[in-house]
């Protein structure tokens, strides 16, 4: 937060104060600074925006006119005031009805709202470039408004204040409008706007139902001179080779300006499965940008089609989740990484949808089933980019459905049924996962590289569904489906066995002994001396052969990282005195060590990958010297 404070004397003097931190914990903090001071919004939303947040504002800037082209040669004259280029403009807000609006326009912070803005007036100049930058405050609600921004042009001369002339002189000579939402759903885009200045000689006569079934912008293509104007407009006013150009941007969390967004938002609003259908199909299209600001409300309106009347029968569930699927993806995107707790918020405070789990879990088999076709591989990708979080719906939403079942039923062999088949669900889609991970066709390695890299990020959410030795078996099920042993997708799994020796499941005491078994068996045909004859074929040109080999050092080096990684944690819980304190605990730690102990002496094999890999033992604050001078207790 910045506080500049102005001083008046002979020069400007400006007084700078930073604070850092929350606004509203700032100024609960300085109160007796900051208590009367206005607080200035950017001109724009900020780097998050949070469920809850609110804001709904139009920024209007009058930018430039041009009023001196009804003074050419063309019959179209700007009759009623005279060419001297003293030209005022009146900004105003107006209801369908003609009623002026009162107390929605704002000059700036601290300033009192008005109901008409009046600009600066130019002296003696038919080209005016105003940039007054006005702020409209838009309604709370979620109801579309009906309004139009009205503009009427008065010529202002000093030479005529006179009472008699006051009447002539304050007379408009034209106007212009725009409407904010000129389909009645989205909001006018943001940008420029070249407004068409209509004779206001009859302005009493007319009715907003006339004036704007009229153009109120000029396009691109089209001249001052050549808008169409309908027959009951042209009896009354014609339009003039004037024009007035502004500038909109519009900051909200209730108005969209994209017609799809508009529509998901107000899906119950859809009569039809088609019009659903149409909206989730073409959701993806829509601008990261504008997704991002919306967020809960996407969320809301997604779930609810997923469980409403219209998708009785799933039909579209498979359209929802790849429009859920895409919302996940903008978030865990870089750009808009600074939302990832906000989504973090929508699940822990607003997700209600005690219903979405199974219709989740179908919607990935269905993209499973056919793996390799071009029209599924796609978007089974990108859930499998977002798949921890698909988890996260899952499992929260099991959480709620759990809670209604004990309040309606009260627990009972119902409530187990109803359990056991949930789990029933979920090892499919695992079992189908597996199956996946399981082919042979070069067309599959990218997902099946995917499923890799983020595998161990739903561990912790199958956890609070499944027991520890469950858990254990499906992540060597699915370890185990991976049958490659050439190409980068190794060096994949072989990260993958590196995460999991590193988090939470490792470090449980009943599933420990059995990933230690596991991960030997796996990363043995990885830990051996380079083999060219193995690792390579005769006709293979030098640069596959480097490129082998630089796969088999990478290979190599993981492999070691998690022997340290094992051994580290090991000798942390030999020296335990919790453990030691308990013989069998005891015990089966040292029995965890001795498992590990053939595959040491594979380090003295490798002194050019040991050297090299010291810096990323400090990574994971472990040396290779210090986890091999650590001796199991005998």
């Amino acid at each position: 937060m910045l506080i500049f404070s102005f001083y008046r004397a002979e020069s400007l003097a400006v007084s700078i104060k930073t604070f850092r931190g929350d606004a509203q914990t700032i100024v609960r903090e300085n109160s007796s600074f900051l208590d009367d001071i206005p607080h200035t919004l950017r001109l724009g939303f900020p780097d998050v925006v949070f469920p809850g947040d609110q804001r709904n504002e139009l920024y209007i800037k009058l930018w430039c006119g041009n009023f001196g082209a009804s003074n050419s040669s063309s019959g179209r004259l700007s009759l009623g005031r005279p060419p001297n280029g003293n030209v005022q403009i009146t900004t105003e807000v107006k209801d369908s009805t003609g009623r002026t609006v009162e107390n929605v326009i704002s000059q700036g912070s601290g300033e009192p709202l008005m109901s008409q803005f009046h600009s600066m007036v130019f002296h003696r100049t038919s080209e005016p470039t105003f940039g007054e930058l006005i702020k409209i405050m838009l309604p709370p609600g979620d109801q579309v408004p009906n309004w139009h921004l009205f503009f009427t042009f008065r010529n202002r001369s000093g030479r005529e204040k006179s009472k008699v002339n006051l009447d002539v002189v304050d007379r408009p000579f034209a106007f212009a409008f725009q409407p904010l939402f000129p389909d009645a759903s989205t909001f006018i885009e943001d940008g420029s706007h070249t407004l068409v200045m209509y004779r206001a000689d009859k302005l009493n006569q007319l009715l907003p139902d006339i004036y704007l079934t009229s153009p109120s912008t000029l396009n691109v293509d089209v001249k001052a001179d050549q808008p169409t104007i309908p027959p009951e407009m042209q009896k009354l006013v014609i339009p003039l080779r004037d024009t007035l150009t502004i500038r909109s941007s519009l900051c909200s969390t209730k108005f969209t300006q994209n017609p799809i967004l508009f529509g998901l938002l107000h899906w119950e609003d859809a009569t039809d499965k088609e019009t659903l259908s149409f909206l989730l199909t073409r959701f993806t299209f829509v601008g990261e940008g504008e997704i991002v600001k919306f967020l809960r409300d996407i969320f809301q309106a997604l779930f609810g089609i997923l469980i409403s009347q219209n998708n009785q029968s799933g039909e579209i569930d498979l359209l929802v989740f790849n429009a859920l699927v895409t919302v996940l993806g903008i978030v865990q995107d870089r750009r808009f990484s600074n939302f990832q707790p906000v989504l973090e918020v929508y699940i822990e405070k607003h997700f209600d949808c005690a219903a979405a789990a199974s219709h989740m879990i179908h919607s990935m088999n269905r993209l499973l089933a056919n793996p390799t076709s071009e029209g599924t591989a796609p978007n089974l990708r990108a859930a499998l980019k977002v798949w921890h979080y698909i988890f996260r719906f899952i499992a929260h939403s099991r959480e709620l459905q759990k809670a209604k079942e004990i309040t309606i039923l009260g627990g009972g062999a119902t409530a187990e049924h109803l359990e056991s088949t949930f789990k029933r669900e979920l090892r499919t889609h695992l079992s189908e996962v597996t199956h996946m991970m399981s082919l042979s066709s070069p067309a599959i390695v990218g997902t099946q590289t995917i499923a890799l890299q983020h595998f161990t990020s739903i561990l912790p959410e199958l956890g609070k569904i499944f027991s520890i030795v469950e858990l254990v078996s499906i992540a060597t099920t699915f370890a185990n489906a991976v049958t490659a042993n050439k190409g980068k997708i190794v060096i994949w799994k072989l990260i993958m066995y590196l995460h999991m020796v590193k988090g939470f499941l490792f470090d449980n005491d009943y599933a420990r002994p059995l990933l230690i078994d596991a991960v030997v068996i796996w990363i043995q045909p990885h830990f051996g001396r380079y083999d060219e004859y193995l690792h390579t074929s005769v006709n293979d040109s030098d640069s596959v052969r480097d490129a082998a080999r630089q796969i088999w050092l990478e290979n190599t080096r993981i492999c070691v990282a998690i022997l340290a990684i094992m051994l580290d944690k090991l000798q942390h819980n030999l020296v335990n005195p919790n453990i030691k304190a308990d013989h069998r605990a005891y015990c089966q730690e040292q029995e965890n060590v001795e498992i590990l102990l053939p595959l040491l002496p594979r380090f003295a094999s490798f002194p050019d990958v040991i050297g090299s890999r010291l810096t990323c033992f400090k990574d994971y604050s472990i040396h290779i010297g210090n986890s091999s001078r650590r001796q199991p207790a005998k």
